[in-house]
């Protein structure tokens, strides 16, 4: 959405005034103090969202705007009447909000994409659920954030943390707690009584845990004898599958298939007979070609042309013979030449040809050359001066930087904590020593007890005066002594363990204090005692490297003056540079000059000379130039005869050279083996005519063979074999069809159902017969002896339940219980109903964590891009912990905590993640304008320019509305318009709108 136009027809100091924003620059609006600027802002906002409750009265004004989608709408606000109209000024009363910004309110949309300067100090926005819920997740995030609300108030009505909480689980726990305390205050049966009911409990979860394993044994024994059952059906199935797999290859096959398949079989083999005879008859004579008798055959047109040709080949010879001779006595002259030239004064170069001189480039040369030496004699005499600094601040060995100051704060913290924490250990550890060491506990006589009671019951079956009760009793009794003894050993070894849990820690205590003191500038306390000193000693130190700190800031001043000094003297170096290379290249274009011209290396005082005395070179080489040309013809017409030769040579295979006389033997050869080759075309021509007839032969086994194939592609066949094969299965598929059906019926009974039969299916289909029935056999054990062990539990319950109830006649330890379990079931369903809760409150932050990281990424990945274009690449932004937790990164790689950013840069990381969220808003929704209010005042210029060329740049796309009261900003952002080209710029005054440009 993009505004196209602002009516203010009556809104504050604004009367009947107007405003067509720009949609493609971003919009700077300049007002000092009273001038209608904070109207103008909640102006916007109101046409949007609609006036605030009570602030109504005396305003009317319309808005156009534009969608994504291209429609153009215009809303009205006349005091409390509102609408909008589309395009074909259809009136709608909805809030536009509701119907398009997916309930957008203006609380969310000023916390995103209206900012002042006290919006851009903080993220606490972003750790607001109703924020993130919006615009990290979109589309229904916010039901999820009122949901979980909802959750959230539903458990704290069921339960509070503190102790004194009067929620409803807690008063049921208080009533549970004084419960116990009547339970206690009881007679002594209540500890037989709380004995045997703690039994019964256990009686009770160990029948429960083996009646569930008895009932899984079960099932899986069940299913295992469905497969075992079903097993020999599977195999005929699968014997039926695979021939109706056979006979479904065959797609279409002819009633006549066998027949033609036995003739094309017959018909090859007569071609066969055929061929093999006609063969014989081949290979009794191999064929003779004319290139056999005479090789070079095809050079025969060419032979008598070049035979007619040899007088006139001896002759130009002769020709080019004399021709060099000439061309000898030129080079001599040449050559020599160069002596008789005094800039050369040596032998000319035959390979070095003379090329076309730029004389006026030469000249021109020659006079910058003069100029150069000129301004390099007079730089010389510039030579400015530079003062020395005699001191240096003193450099802190230790501790250099601000960040190496704060690692030493941090190691002295731990260290106190440490010594603390060891402290506190060995007290600890003295407590401990001091305490008497347990042999004998309670637990260990209920265990020897226990063991003497399963001797007499071991002792009573085998001396047959009791039967298997007694041995059942001797085992339980066995069980108990075991585990009251076990309990008896936890109890004696207690200490030693928490001895040795304690000197563990304190060896981690001294590891980690001798890896401090390995890093630690200083000596380390050794003990608490110590602490006071080592406070009193980094005191100092804190102080030393302040101290130390101010020392190098002032030298720092007092080097700038010299800084600059050695400035200019560096721009005075850096300008001789400049003159003394426009020298030298002044130099080397004059000889490169030369050199590419091919000149000797002089002078350019001897310009006219060198000029003179090439130009004789150059007649000279003109003549050379010329024999070369007549040279040229006459060996392109020897290379044109040797040529002719050399073919006709090479093809006859003969070690000739290459002249007339080996043209003149060739040709009498030729006549000779001519003659040869007439005697042998009889005997060819017979051999044509049996090649002739093998090809139609060839023609027809293709033929055949092309035939056969066909009858295999009917059926999808490799070989004869495979053939026949599919052949009698398609014959009989009508019946292997019906067999497949009878046998998946019998299954689909067998199995109970349509879902079964295809369970059992899959399962069948694995084929682990082996491992089905050994598993059978397996549970039919276990089945059998869980059988029994649930039978002597329920028997023990059974005695135990009888006990209770025999001590249970007494009614206020009766009545007493009833009210412990009624308050117990409610508190069970109590915390089943806040586990519930608890369960799906921690679904929904999953689902809100996953609604988020879908988009949270790409903010945090458009936002550093903003804040590097801000920056200029100076600072990336790093965002964690659902934005509660923001840290930059400069070029070094080095992190700054938020605590430590200057204000400026606070300001622009908050604006980029701003920014960056309201054009992801934008991107899935509706981009909405973004209004910017005197965001600038903590900025100094030159981060002033290179925000605002960012916005100019942004604003092309997205429409930006920047205010501001600063007459200097104003004049910044027509400097950064004019130099992007862009922008549009208005000045309000007293309620007036005034177009303002750069």
């Amino acid at each position: 959405m993009k505004i196209t136009d602002l009516q203010l027809e009556q809104y504050g100091i604004y009367h009947n005034a107007s405003w067509q924003p720009s949609q493609t620059a971003l919009n700077v609006v300049m007002g000092e103090n009273e001038s209608g600027k904070t109207t103008m802002l909640r102006f916007i906002r109101d046409m949007l969202f609609g006036y605030g409750r009570g602030k109504w009265q005396g305003r009317r004004g319309s808005m156009g705007f534009i969608r994504a989608d291209g429609n153009s709408y215009r809303v009205y606000r006349n005091e409390k009447e509102k609408w909008f109209e589309d395009e074909n000024h259809v009136k709608h009363a909805e809030e536009l909000p509701a119907i398009w910004w997916h309930g957008l309110n203006r609380y969310m949309y000023e916390q995103i994409f209206a900012m002042g300067l006290e919006d851009l100090q903080g993220t606490a926005f972003l750790a607001d659920d109703t924020v993130r819920s919006r615009f990290f997740m979109l589309q229904g995030g916010d039901q999820l954030s009122d949901v979980k609300k909802q959750i959230q108030d539903s458990k704290a009505g069921l339960l509070a943390g503190s102790s004194q909480g009067k929620r409803k689980i807690n008063q049921l726990l208080s009533d549970l707690n004084e419960i116990n305390r009547n339970l206690d205050e009881l007679s002594n049966q209540e500890k037989e009584f709380s004995d045997l009911q703690k039994k019964q409990d256990e009686l009770k979860k160990q029948t429960a845990i083996l009646a569930d394993k008895l009932e899984k044994d079960k099932d899986e024994d069940r299913q295992l004898e469905k497969r075992l059952g079903a097993w020999d059906y599977y195999r005929k199935a699968a014997e039926v599958k695979r021939q109706m797999e056979l006979s479904e290859q065959v797609t279409m096959f002819p009633s006549n298939g066998k027949e033609q398949w036995n003739k094309l079989m017959n018909r090859m083999k007569v071609l066969h007979d055929q061929k093999t005879v006609l063969q014989e008859k081949l290979d009794e004579y191999s064929p003779v070609k004319k290139e056999d008798i005479i090789p070079w055959a095809s050079m025969a047109g060419e032979l008598d042309k070049l035979y007619v040709d040899l007088g006139q080949w001896r002759q130009t010879e002769k020709d080019a013979e004399a021709l060099e001779q000439e061309k000898e006595s030129w080079r001599i002259h040449f050559i020599n030449l160069g002596y008789k030239l005094s800039l050369w004064d040596q032998p000319l170069n035959l390979d070095d040809a003379c090329v076309n001189v730029d004389w006026e480039e030469g000249r021109r040369l020659s006079r910058s050359l003069g100029v150069r030496v000129n301004e390099l004699h007079f730089w010389k005499r510039r030579e400015p001066e530079v003062e020395t600094l005699n001191e240096d601040p003193e450099e802190n060995e230790d501790v250099r930087t601000e960040e190496e100051w704060q690692k030493v704060e941090t190691m002295a913290a731990d260290l106190e904590r440490l010594l603390h924490h060891e402290a506190d250990i060995h007290v600890e550890l003295e407590r401990l020593n001091g305490e008497e060491e347990k042999r004998l506990t309670p637990w260990l006589m209920f265990s020897i007890l226990f063991i003497l009671g399963a001797a007499g019951g071991f002792g009573s079956f085998y001396m047959a005066t009791a039967g298997y009760a007694a041995i059942y009793a001797g085992l339980a009794s066995l069980a108990l002594g075991v585990f009251f003894y076990v309990l008896h050993d936890r109890a004696v070894h207690k200490k030693g363990k928490t001895v040795a849990v304690l000197e563990k820690e304190l060896d981690e205590v001294i590891r980690q204090k001798q890896n401090i003191s390995t890093y630690f500038p200083g000596k380390i306390p050794e003990t608490t005692e110590d602490l006071q000193a080592f406070h009193n000693l980094m005191q100092e130190r804190r102080a030393d490297f302040y101290k130390n700190q101010a020392q190098k800031q002032a030298a720092s001043w007092k080097m700038e003056t010299i800084r600059k000094q050695e400035q200019e003297h560096r721009k005075w170096v850096e300008e001789g540079k400049t003159l003394t290379e426009k020298k030298e290249q002044a130099e080397k274009d004059w000889n490169s000059w030369l050199k590419r011209n091919k000149l000797p290396i002089t002078g350019s005082e001897n310009l006219s000379a060198l000029q003179e005395q090439w130009q004789k070179i150059y007649s000279e080489e003109g003549r050379g130039k010329i024999l070369d040309v007549r040279l040229e013809q006459i060996d392109a017409k020897l290379d044109a005869f040797s040529r002719r030769a050399a073919s006709i040579i090479s093809s006859t295979g003969l070690n000739c050279p290459v002249n007339p006389d080996s043209i003149a033997f060739i040709y009498e050869e030729t006549h000779k083996k001519s003659l040869e080759w007439e005697a042998l075309q009889e005997k060819n021509r017979q051999h044509e005519a049996y090649e002739k007839e093998m090809a139609k032969l060839d023609d027809s086994w293709t033929s055949c063979k092309r035939e056969m194939d066909a009858l295999l592609n009917l059926v999808n066949a490799k070989n004869a074999e495979e053939f026949a094969a599919k052949v009698n299965a398609h014959e009989h598929r009508d019946q292997i069809n019906r067999e497949w059906e009878r046998i998946r019926q019998d299954l689909r009974m067998f199995a109970g159902g349509e879902e079964e039969f295809k369970a059992l299916w899959k399962s069948l289909e694995t084929g682990q017969y082996e491992d089905w029935m050994n598993s059978h056999k397996n549970l039919s054990k276990a089945i059998e002896e869980e059988s029994i062990r649930l039978g002597e539990l329920q028997k023990s319950q059974g005695a135990v339940e009888n006990e209770i109830f025999r001590l249970a006649g007494d009614n206020s330890i009766t009545d007493t219980l009833q009210r412990k379990e009624r308050i117990e079931a409610e508190i069970r369903e109590n915390l089943k109903d806040w586990l519930t809760l608890t369960f799906a409150e921690e679904i929904l932050d999953q689902a809100q964590t996953l609604y988020e990281s879908g988009k949270q990424p790409q903010i945090v990945r458009q936002a550093n891009e903003f804040l590097q274009e801000m920056t200029r690449g100076k600072y990336s932004l790093l965002l964690s912990d659902g934005g509660k937790s923001i840290v930059i990164e400069d070029r070094m790689h080095r992190q700054r905590d938020a605590k430590i950013w200057s204000s400026g840069t606070g300001d622009q990381v908050y604006l980029s993640i701003r920014l960056a969220m309201a054009l992801s808003f934008g991107n899935q929704l509706e981009p909405l304008p973004i209004v910017l209010d005197d965001i600038f005042v903590r900025f100094d210029e030159e981060r002033q320019r290179e925000t605002l060329r960012f916005l100019m740049d942004l604003g092309r796309t997205q429409q930006i509305f920047l205010f501001t009261c600063h007459e200097r900003t104003m004049h910044i952002a027509e400097e950064v318009g004019y130099e992007k080209g862009t922008g549009a710029f208005i000045r309000l005054h007293s309620g007036q709108i005034e177009q303002a440009g750069y």
